[in-house]
């Protein structure tokens, strides 16, 4: 059934947001006020509450929960949204006009300042709204600075839209009403322990004791926690946010490497003190259940690693939804079905994440950025494991270039809110569907990196000519219907290290492909910066998977296949030519590498 809300004018109110549900709504003087927003002068910075010790401010806090049963909370509808849109904090409104975070202006600003960005801040949330985006994630608290002027536990970010402060407007909540005129909801997203650098800030400034790798803060310590659940209570107290997101993936680390798992009864603990904090303040506020996220690593091994308990988090309806995702890009290859059946049976919803970033190996990833074919396809593969929508993060990549001419230099400047338009796109599942998908199945940390998490995720092939055997496979998902006789595939991958008259035989999924449905090209060059990975002299193999005029039958199929490919040295294949056969040839063991890389599928939707 077609969504039909993608017909509405941008401007035609949805209401889905949670707080809603159980208040009449009232037209008042020119706006849309909904009974559950208990301030009337939404535009003004709240008033800063009288100075507390750290002491009176953890003696507040909820006290520690014992309980692993179920909480009972009141029962309100979790609509799945489509698109969270994870705000990037300051980069994304900074991206768009003048500010002192990027250094140099881009844009003039007419006086009043504040009624300038006014109009900007609700610009952008007006064309979130036409891209039928139902949630923007908002990061308001990086490693102890926030956009919440009245917080006693941090200092407020320098970077801040121009006016606004002088003029006593709040930008958060401009923000949020606009959000909720435009009938979206407002998540305050909490990044747990950013690690950019830079001096201690805010509370973090006085315990030193609580540094954990660098410029981190230690979760094992329960001033920490403490801490953290201050400023939680004081965004639900200052601010009609419609719930909270923490989002753990800045940066991974919550303890010391290796002790997450002995650690993680602390972290559900956090856990269900934030939930205690979010159903009193909905009951403050006369409204249903304030929603409450968490952005985790994309495998749940390593979630487990770093102590994140997911299951008992979502298992005692601690949480509404979660993210998984990578730390910095687009994982295709995600086994989204890991977090679903964690979900099985309960009303948490599944958002994985999209980034514009599609591998590390520097400098690329700030060179090459992913089109909306690969954004389709890596939504395609989310919602075909069960996943209810999908989260961009860092978004303001795709039009960086309106700020900056460095890092993402090739970004092009027009693509905002151009590329706003392919979320909309991505939110309707028929026309991710109706449309071309291209799948890159990169590896997203190349040997010898890392992730932040600690994990490698390299999945590119290597072939060692000391080893007994010169083969290798690896694994690529794909969530379609290869029985529809409209799409058409094509595959591709790089192969670096072989010499001209090198061979390689390739499976799929344990069938032989056969040759005369394989091109090879050798590319002398190489590959730069501006391509992609930078790779020596390659060769570029490629596959056409539509075999059914010479009556053979393709063997991908719906989910994991496995690419498998044996190299043959030139001189092993002569020899084999020879007659009765022969051994490998005696070569001087360990000279000679080949890596299989970037493996991409085509699909091509014939109209």
């Amino acid at each position: 059934m077609p969504d039909t809300r993608r017909q509405q004018p941008f401007w035609r109110p949805r209401f889905r947001h949670s707080c809603l549900g159980l208040v009449p709504l009232l037209w008042v003087i020119g706006g849309l006020v909904s009974g559950c927003q208990d301030t009337p002068e939404n535009n003004l910075a709240p008033a800063a509450p009288a100075e507390k010790s750290a002491t009176d401010i953890q003696a507040d806090l909820p006290t520690e929960a014992a309980s692993t049963t179920k909480v009972e909370t009141t029962a309100v509808e979790n609509k799945p949204w489509r698109i969270l849109h994870a705000w990037d904090g300051v980069t994304m409104w900074a991206t768009i006009f003048n500010t002192d975070y990027y250094g140099v202006p881009n844009r003039e600003i007419p006086k009043p300042a504040a009624s300038f960005s006014q109009r900007m801040l609700e610009e952008m949330v007006d064309e979130e709204a036409a891209a039928s985006v139902d949630a923007i994630s908002y990061c308001l608290f990086t490693a102890f600075m926030s956009d919440v002027p009245s917080s006693q536990v941090t200092e407020l970010f320098p970077w801040r839209p121009p006016g606004m402060d002088e003029a006593g407007v709040d930008c958060l909540k401009v923000l949020i009403d606009r959000c909720h005129q435009r009938e979206m909801q407002f998540i305050a997203d909490i990044r747990m322990n950013d690690r950019h650098g830079g001096p201690r800030k805010g509370a973090a400034k006085d315990h030193p004791e609580w540094e954990l790798l660098g410029s981190g803060n230690d979760y094992a310590i329960e001033g920490v926690r403490d801490v953290m659940l201050t400023f939680t209570r004081e965004v639900l107290d200052a601010y009609e946010v419609d719930g909270i997101e923490y989002d753990y993936m800045r940066w991974c680390h919550m303890f010391q490497p290796g002790e997450g798992k002995k650690n993680a009864h602390l972290l559900t603990d956090f856990t269900r003190r934030t939930r205690t904090l979010l159903d009193a303040a909905a009951e403050r506020r006369g409204c249903g259940r304030l929603l409450f996220g968490v952005r985790v690593p994309q495998n749940i091994s390593e979630c487990e690693y770093l102590g994140f308990d997911l299951s008992t988090w979502i298992q005692e309806g601690l949480v509404d939804f979660v993210v998984p995702s990578d730390f910095f890009h687009s994982d295709t290859n995600m086994k989204t079905e890991d977090f679903v059946t964690l979900a099985k049976g309960t009303d948490c919803k599944i958002y994985p994440a999209i980034h514009p970033m599609i591998s590390m190996d520097g400098p690329n990833e700030h060179y090459r950025l992913m089109t909306p074919a690969n954004y389709r396809a890596a939504a395609q593969n989310y919602y075909a494991f069960g996943a209810d929508g999908i989260s961009p993060y860092n978004y303001q990549r795709t039009f960086e270039r309106r700020a900056s001419a460095h890092r993402s230099s090739s970004n092009a400047a027009y693509l905002w809110p151009a590329a706003l338009g392919w979320l909309r796109e991505l939110a309707d599942r028929d026309e991710v569907l109706r449309r071309d998908r291209h799948y890159l199945f990169y590896s997203i940390y190349k040997k010898p990196r890392k992730s932040p998490t600690g994990f490698s995720n390299d999945d590119n092939i290597y072939l060692d000519r000391a080893a007994e055997v010169l083969a290798g496979q690896r694994r690529f998902r794909m969530g379609e219907d290869f029985g529809d006789s409209m799409l058409r595939v094509t595959m591709q991958f790089k192969a670096v290290g072989l010499s001209p008259d090198d061979s390689l035989k390739i499976r799929i999924n344990g069938v032989d492909v056969p040759l005369d449905y394989i091109t090879r090209v050798q590319d002398k060059d190489g590959q730069n910066v501006y391509e992609g990975d930078v790779l020596g002299p390659f060769d570029l193999f490629l596959v056409d998977m539509n075999w059914e005029t010479t009556g053979r039958e393709q063997p991908l199929v719906f989910g994991d296949n496995t690419l498998w490919v044996e190299w043959i040295p030139a001189e092993v294949a002569a020899a084999a030519g020879d007659e009765g056969g022969a051994e490998k040839p005696s070569t001087d063991p360990g000279t000679l590498k080949v890596s299989i890389e970037e493996l991409e599928c085509y699909v091509y939707v014939r109209q």
